[in-house]
């Protein structure tokens, strides 16, 4: 079952029953899934010599709201982050705007989250730099998820946070005094509260008016756990970077009403189960969690920034380590699908040329 059937069918209804105008960068989310492995992005065409049948492959949107999109460039990402991790303890934390926020964040993301990310990361750097705790300056890396399970918006941050900070201009390395322990996490969430109000109401004074801060915004939610070495944490992050909310392999056919059934894990009991959503209700969660363009969901601090770059190497050297090396990802040959025989590079096809479609297209083409 194909997410591109459903918006090809529902999205003229989804228009329709919309009450607002609809954001620019849902049309061109749509627009992405739409044309995705279609004549429009172009593609190739491979030759089959067992069975002599030629194959056509089109090329992939690579929107990063695309559900069928984003496998590649996420094994990449993992695979760079993975050479870049130390023989050091990692910690996983993860930042809950709370619910009384949630819908201010839907309405003005390119606001928001980027001061989510800003006020989080610093309130971080100065709880690291006290001597109780860390002393030092920390490196980590910053990943914004916006969904659960079910799709619905719930927007947070996990920080990958290695148990190392450097002082003396970069020329010194230091750990926390308890290895099993970095910070607490009561105290980053009430620093975290504090300035994110405090600039909310310095730098979008309107925003702030919309809800009571002094009773709606209450204790951001915080956890801190230890990741071990990191890696299979990264592998855990890497699902959120290059992808959309949910996979169309979660898509298991309709019921009997017409509702798509939706499979996700229940963390409740770690069963997997389905939920039964209207066409509608589906795409209005997918589009909860399209960003505007241009908003990045990954961000380093610290010492792991890529201007600090120098300061890694640095930091690698005083740890008796080597250079990186970033494994090399095998990718599979193609194969017919009838013989499984080799297939051969026989033509490339252009992509249908033409300026982006408008939104009456839009509408013809679902």
């Amino acid at each position: 079952m194909h997410f591109a059937e459903i918006l090809r069918e529902h999205w003229p209804s989804y228009v329709e029953c919309a009450t607002g105008p609809i954001p620019t960068r849902h049309w061109r989310a749509v627009e992405a899934v739409l044309s995705c492995r279609t004549p429009r992005r172009g593609g190739h065409v491979q030759h089959c010599a067992q069975c002599q049948r030629d194959h056509y492959f089109f090329h992939s949107c690579n929107h990063r709201s695309c559900p069928r999109c984003g496998s590649r460039p996420q094994a990449e990402w993992a695979a760079r982050q993975e050479a870049r991790l130390l023989p050091v303890t990692y910690y996983l934390i993860t930042i809950t705007v709370p619910d009384p926020l949630r819908r201010l964040f839907a309405l003005f993301p390119r606001a928001l989250y980027p001061l989510f990310f800003n006020q989080s990361a610093e309130a971080l750097k100065q709880l690291c730099s006290n001597p109780l705790y860390l002393g030092g300056e920390p490196g980590f890396i910053s990943v914004l998820h916006t969904w659960t399970r079910r799709i619905l918006h719930h927007p947070h941050l996990h920080l990958l946070v290695p148990a190392l900070g450097i002082k003396n201009g970069g020329c010194a390395l230091v750990h926390p005094p308890n290895q099993e322990y970095l910070i607490p996490a009561r105290a980053l969430a009430q620093r975290i509260r504090a300035r994110f109000e405090a600039e909310l109401n310095n730098q979008y004074p309107e925003l702030a008016a919309r809800i009571d801060l002094s009773r709606g915004s209450q204790d951001w939610v915080m956890q801190c756990k230890e990741a071990g070495r990191g890696k299979s944490a990264l592998r855990y992050l890497a699902a959120y970077v290059a992808k959309s909310a949910f996979h169309e392999t979660r898509l298991t056919g309709y019921d009997a009403h017409g509702r798509v059934l939706l499979r996700y894990k229940d963390s409740s009991d770690n069963q997997w189960k389905s939920e039964p959503l209207e066409p509608l209700e589906l795409i209005r969660r997918w589009l909860l969690h399209v960003l505007p363009q241009g908003l990045v969901r990954v961000r380093h601090y610290g010492w792991l920034s890529p201007a600090a770059g120098k300061t890694l190497h640095r930091i690698r050297f005083l740890l008796g380590l080597g250079p990186m090396r970033v494994r090399r990802l095998l990718q599979s040959p193609l194969l017919c699908c009838l013989c499984q025989g080799p297939l051969s590079l026989l033509r490339c096809l252009l992509p249908v040329r033409g300026p982006p479609l408008s939104r009456t297209a839009l509408l013809q083409a679902a």
